[in-house]
């Protein structure tokens, strides 16, 4: 969910790996001496429910290995994980629900078979000095709105918002759209009266709140509140996988599914610190140590609790937000936008079958 250096981290990932093997061929047994079966993993960013299956134990009690894999090995483009998925390159991808979206417009079919948030993590923020004039996405017409890049998901729920209030496209002015130095402009732009809205995720919005500037106007950090502002949870990072494995390595698909739902069990079932104290020490290597568990305990409330499986109505938000999004003219947002609806069924987007067993026998 943090913009992070993607090569930093499967650098951080695999030194992780072998200090939790001890050596290769201890990595490739598990208990028993039987041997651990290997799953290629594609994971966004550094999420802590990989961290924790691994460092609890999870996958190897599963009789998994995880290799980390990325999807530039393959594709030009993270976003573009359809195909080696597909193609069997990589086994699953961790990453946003919507990319199973994009995949079915493109005749390139996914499925998810788990979600991990089921909450974009995401907060609406208006300027106080217009706080008064700005009480719903109604009053977004002729403001200037920072919502970052105009083919990602920020976007895409900012200007989902102002159509459900009645707006036509493009009513608003996206602005400090640049990823890099982001905040910064943001925050000076608050303080020259140049921004009016602001869509954003962690940890840019305590950044942004802590400057006395703004107030929230919309809270999409929960399953709660998020249903509370659009009708229903919005399912967000999730296990991607390409139907053909699904049909062919079942048992690996359940095993692998058991792992992630034992994570998020020990997720939902413990406090903060004794999250950060499972968490291998490679975690925070590079980083700000409090800053990093700063940002954990702000982005706690966007996991699941309890369910992780998928609902109808939440799967067929995520399908009319991008239905209903101008992406912008980039290479990324082109292809995003780009496609076909006419066939598109929620329905062939997710499977539950894994996740219900996993819930039902993992308490």
């Amino acid at each position: 969910m943090k913009n992070q250096s993607k090569t930093r981290f499967i650098a951080s990932y695999l030194t992780m790996g072998l200090l939790a093997g001890g050596s290769t061929l201890a990595a490739g047994l598990a208990l028993g001496g039987e041997q651990l079966t290997k799953v290629r993993v594609a994971v966004d960013e550094d999420p802590i429910v990989q961290r924790l299956a691994t460092s609890l134990g999870y996958f190897r009690q599963e009789g998994l290995e995880i290799v980390p894999v990325k999807v530039e090995s393959f594709s030009k483009e993270d976003y573009l994980m359809q195909e080696p998925l597909i193609k069997g390159q990589i086994d699953a991808s961790y990453h946003w629900f919507n990319h199973a979206v994009f995949g079915a417009r493109h005749g390139l079919p996914i499925k998810a078979v788990m979600v991990l948030n089921d909450a974009p993590g995401m907060t609406v923020m208006v300027a106080n000095r217009v706080k008064s004039q700005i009480k719903s996405a109604a009053d977004f017409k002729g403001r200037n709105v920072a919502e970052g890049a105009g083919y990602g998901t920020k976007s895409v729920l900012t200007g989902y918002l102002t159509k459900q209030a009645g707006l036509a496209p493009h009513s608003y002015t996206p602005v400090m759209l640049k990823h890099d130095g982001r905040q910064v402009a943001v925050i000076q732009g608050l303080k020259e009266g140049k921004v009016d809205v602001m869509t954003f995720q962690e940890p840019d919005v305590a950044a942004i709140i802590e400057t006395g500037l703004v107030s929230t106007l919309y809270d999409l950090n929960s399953k709660e509140t998020t249903a509370k502002v659009l009708g229903s949870a919005w399912p967000a990072q999730s296990i991607l996988m390409a139907p053909k494995f699904i049909e062919a390595h079942p048992d690996r698909v359940q095993h692998l599914v058991n792992a992630y739902v034992r994570a998020m069990r020990f997720i939902n079932s413990h406090t903060l610190d004794q999250i950060v104290e499972k968490l291998p020490a490679s975690y925070f290597k590079g980083k700000d140590r409090l800053a990093e568990i700063k940002y954990i305990k702000n982005t706690l409330p966007t996991y699941a609790k309890n369910d992780y499986s998928f609902a109808p109505a939440a799967v067929q938000l995520v399908v009319d937000s991008v239905k209903a999004s101008s992406f912008d003219n980039s290479v990324e947002g082109r292809w995003r936008g780009e496609g076909k609806n006419a066939n598109l069924s929620a329905g062939e987007l997710y499977t539950n079958r894994f996740v219900e067993q996993a819930m039902k026998e993992i308490k």
